[in-house]
């Protein structure tokens, strides 16, 4: 990863597996993340 996107990936906010709001840099911080984007088009 580019170093330099680490703080705009850090400020993202996604929902997680129970739809609630949960920001990116909240999950790094405490352990090591995978991160996958799909994209679909079907």
């Amino acid at each position: 990863m580019n170093l330099g996107t680490a703080p705009a990936l850090a400020a993202l906010v996604l929902p997680d597996d129970e739809g609630r709001p949960s920001r990116l840099g909240d999950l790094w911080a405490a352990r090591p993340v995978v991160l996958c984007f799909l994209r679909h088009w079907g």
